[in-house]
């Protein structure tokens, strides 16, 4: 054979292996959230994190230190031929999936790299154990190039012993041994860590509530090797950054929720190809006025600093954390928390990195010091034929919504003072609500209201009417929101916000005794009117915006006596879509 003609590798083994160890996973524990990932795909109900320990020399000390980390659970398990492939590279069961936290065929061998030179992977269904390895120094000398072949063995004893002999019927085990790229050798400290990652990163799948993440009971043990006992074992509990989330693992808490909704989720559709859409969902929180009263020199406060930013949650599971520029140095930003979910269709729009470490590309645009990236961000977004349209479309939404509501929740926040009770006249009714109430109360023409109300008693009426409270004006404690509550509670029309797509600008809702004018905060109307009457600080501008609204909803509360009620939905629709389009004779 000519020199022309001889095959030439495409990939050498072990440069390979080595280059895929610097993958660049920010810690131990996000590389040990890919084994979690894959538990979870795998249906596993139990996932326990081992770090088996000895005691070795160090400077001339005896020091306890982590010898091998291990991630059991009693999920589907693999088949032999499975199993034979698993530590392939670019081989996975679900390349072709866009549902759940997997996809890209890299975690396992990714991960399992970036913190040991040997990975073990035992698996089993219906009692035979299986296993296959990777070790890299056996590449490296040339006597691994192929994946060995698996065989039946036996689960190692250690691991056995250190979860008590419980193991499932079916299940999987992987084991790093060969550690050099873990963080913390110290066990204590590799917990502490580790706790703390993954209490966030799987938060939906750690809390009570399974619409989003169905429960998985996780655990992390730490087993003493030279004594063959488990020195210390910890089940993780959620760590919300929106503090909403139960039980809590924060201090101070008695596992209760600490914040509350700032306002209800609220979707924003988003085109990833031409006419399909995926929604994202934003979820906003604030502290309670309690909680805030705690100040920043809590333990509280303390756990709240660590935990200020936004948080990108991909299929339930935490992709990102961090400020994405939308922080300074007010320390009263830790008061508020945004989560910000979607599905993985929507991966190349958010950068998702094949390790699952980070978004990319996505940042606050400040009109002074970006006004160039928004201007090509804008050109794109408008352009359906540009490459980065439907990015450029994303990026440019999202960050209207976050810094909207960032800044919202940020001047409730400082309203509060802590270390002290909240500002007396917030729980003091409106005066110009409190006018109109009198006004209408004085006109005794039936309404619809009036008929919803008689279906409720008085106790159901009080828990909405504080519902409602809590809901405009967060920045009253709940003791003080029913007693706002009980002095409001004859009110006939109110007004409130709320999220939604599409133009309608008005909506209506039955509350206690009251019929409520909803205003969409993502229409055209409260953006190019309602919220610029808002901040040019004219109050009376603002009342009598108010007002006019609520004189409307009072009217159709009435003629919804009569008149059928999706008459109104119909006239309300197309009013939005009229001031939608003839607004945009309205210049910037």
């Amino acid at each position: 054979m000519s020199k022309q003609d001889e095959q030439v590798q495409i990939v050498d083994a072990y440069l390979a292996l080595n280059a895929l160890r610097q993958v660049g996973y920010r810690n131990t524990a996000t590389a040990v959230a890919e084994l979690v990932d894959n538990s979870i795909e795998a249906e596993a109900k139990k996932i326990t994190i081992v770090t088996l320990s000895a005691r070795e020399p160090v400077a001339k000390r005896t020091v306890y230190r982590v010898q091998k980390i291990a991630v059991l659970d009693d999920g589907q398990g693999m088949t032999p031929d499975e199993l034979g492939r698993c530590l392939s590279l670019g081989w996975g069961t679900r390349l072709d999936t866009r549902e759940g936290l997997g996809r890209f065929g890299f975690g396992l061998k990714g991960s399992s790299l970036s913190q040991a030179e040997l990975v073990e992977v035992y698996s089993w269904q219906n009692g035979a154990v299986y296993k296959t390895y990777l070790d890299l120094p056996e590449v490296k000398e040339g006597r691994q190039q192929y994946l060995k072949s698996v065989e039946e063995t036996s689960l190692p004893k250690e691991i056995v012993e250190a979860v008590g002999g419980k193991i499932g019927s079916s299940g999987t085990l992987v084991l790093w041994s060969k550690l050099d790229g873990v963080d913390f050798k110290r066990p204590s400290t590799l917990f502490s860590r580790m706790q703390e990652e993954l209490c966030r990163i799987y938060r939906h799948f750690l809390d009570d509530n399974d619409d989003y993440g169905k429960k998985r009971d996780v655990s992390l043990v730490d087993f003493d090797l030279d004594n063959n006992k488990v020195e210390a074992s910890h089940e993780l509990k959620p760590n919300d950054p929106l503090y909403l989330l139960e039980p809590s693992s924060c201090p101070d808490s008695d596992g209760k929720a600490t914040n509350v909704e700032f306002e209800k989720p609220y979707t924003i559709p988003v085109e990833y190809e031409q006419g399909k859409f995926s929604d994202i969902e934003i979820r906003l929180s604030i502290a309670k006025p309690e909680t805030q009263k705690m100040g920043g020199n809590s333990n509280l406060g303390k756990h709240y600093a660590r935990n200020t930013g936004i948080s990108f949650v991909r299929a339930g599971r935490e992709i990102d954390f961090g400020s994405f520029g939308f922080l300074d140095s007010d320390t009263r930003q830790r008061w508020w928390g945004v989560e910000v979910r979607f599905k993985p269709v929507l991966d190349e729009l958010f950068g998702v990195t094949n390790n699952k470490q980070h978004i990319r590309g996505f940042k606050k645009l400040d009109p002074k010091h970006d006004a160039e990236q928004i201007e090509a961000l804008n050109e794109a977004a408008e352009d359906p034929e540009n490459s980065g349209h439907y990015k450029s479309s994303l990026h440019l939404e999202l960050n209207r919504n976050l810094t909207v509501k960032i800044n919202a929740m940020l001047d409730v926040i400082k309203t509060r003072k802590e270390g002290s009770s909240a500002d007396p006249s917030k729980a003091k009714p409106d005066p110009v609500s409190e006018k109109v109430n009198k006004d209408v109360a004085e006109d005794h023409t039936e309404t619809s209201s009036d008929k919803e109300a008689e279906t409720k008693s008085e106790q159901e009426k009080l828990a909405e009417r504080t519902k409602y409270v809590l809901e405009t004006r967060p920045e009253l404690s709940e003791e003080d929101a029913q007693a706002f509550a009980k002095a409001t509670i004859d009110y006939k029309v109110d007004l409130n916000k709320g999220s939604w797509p599409g133009t309608m600008f008005l909506d209506l809702q039955f509350v206690a005794n009251a019929a409520v004018g909803v205003i969409n905060t993502r229409s055209p109307y409260y953006e190019k009117l309602w919220q610029h009457v808002e901040d040019s600080g004219d109050d009376r501008a603002l009342s009598a915006l108010e007002v006019y609204t609520m004189a409307y909803v009072r009217t159709e509360d009435e003629f919804r006596k009569t008149l059928d009620g999706e008459t109104f939905e119909k006239f309300r629709d197309r009013w939005g879509y009229w001031v939608s389009k003839l607004l945009e004779n309205i210049d910037e």
